[in-house]
Order: C-alpha cells, then sequence, then structure tokens
C-alpha cells in the first residue's frame, strides 16, 4: 500500500508541475559579433549617453550600469577611429556626426566620453547642437535614431 501511495505522490506531483521546471529565458543582449555597427556602444547592455559642452565643442559621454564595460570602450574607440576615417557603414555612429572636428576618447568610471573639438570657433555652437541632437534620439540597444 504504501508503494501505490509513493506512486500516486509521485504522479500528482509530475501533474502538478513538481517535475523540473523548464528554463526560462531572459532577454539577452545581443553579442558584440552580432550587434552589427561597432562604432555604437548603445548596444552595449544598460549603456546611455549624455552630452556634454565644452569651451572647443563637446563630448558623448557613455556608460553602463552593468554591461560590458571593455566592450562599450571598445566601440568607443571604434566611434572616433570610424569618425577620423570617415569610412564606414552609412548607417553606423561614426558616420553620424557631421561637424568638422577632432575625436578623441578618454576612459571615465563605468564608460568613456568621446571628445569632440570644433576645427574652428565659429563652428563650437554647430557642434554642440548636433552632439545634443545626437545624445538626445539615441536609444539603448541601438544607434538608430528616434524621431
Amino acid at each position: 500500500m504504501t508503494k501505490s501511495w509513493s506512486l500516486i505522490v509521485f504522479i500528482a506531483g509530475a501533474a502538478c508541475g513538481g517535475a523540473a521546471k523548464p528554463a526560462t529565458t531572459e532577454p539577452k543582449h545581443e553579442p558584440a559579433a552580432k550587434a552589427g555597427d561597432p562604432s555604437c556602444p548603445m548596444v552595449v547592455a544598460g549603456a546611455s549617453v549624455a552630452e556634454e559642452d565644452t569651451d572647443k565643442g563637446g563630448a558623448l559621454v557613455f556608460v553602463t550600469t552593468g554591461g560590458d564595460l571593455m566592450d562599450l570602450r571598445s566601440r568607443a574607440g571604434a566611434l572616433v577611429a570610424m569618425y577620423g576615417t570617415q569610412q564606414g557603414p552609412a548607417d553606423a555612429m561614426g558616420m553620424m556626426i557631421t561637424a568638422g572636428a577632432q575625436a578623441s576618447v578618454e576612459e571615465v568610471p563605468n564608460g568613456a566620453r568621446v571628445v569632440f573639438v570644433a576645427a574652428s570657433p565659429d563652428k563650437v555652437g554647430a557642434l554642440q547642437n548636433e552632439l545634443r541632437m545626437h545624445a538626445a534620439h539615441l536609444q539603448p540597444g541601438s544607434c538608430k535614431m528616434a524621431m
């Protein structure tokens, strides 16, 4: 009788979810190799961007809250390299910034700061406006512009 009772309990448990639960899948961030634009820090999990005005231009400051910091910094470096050569896919982040400037990258806590120095003092305002516009429209998870 106890063997029958154990079998009934086992079957009832299995029918009610007593069996191993299937693994839940959390949405995963697209791996860097598949994330498309290598110059886009926004594809790093937890990435955000802010614009900072400087005396000679401006900066885009990319930080991540828990994402791959080295990937974000690598992508910020790629943004500077692509911007410097103006070669890359038309939709690449490095190709979006059109105002003539010199670009460099600096490490900041939890991210990278991409600094743009205007080619001449009369272009500082236009560069700052463009950087503000880009920072306001960039979406987490991609560098597609949200309008």
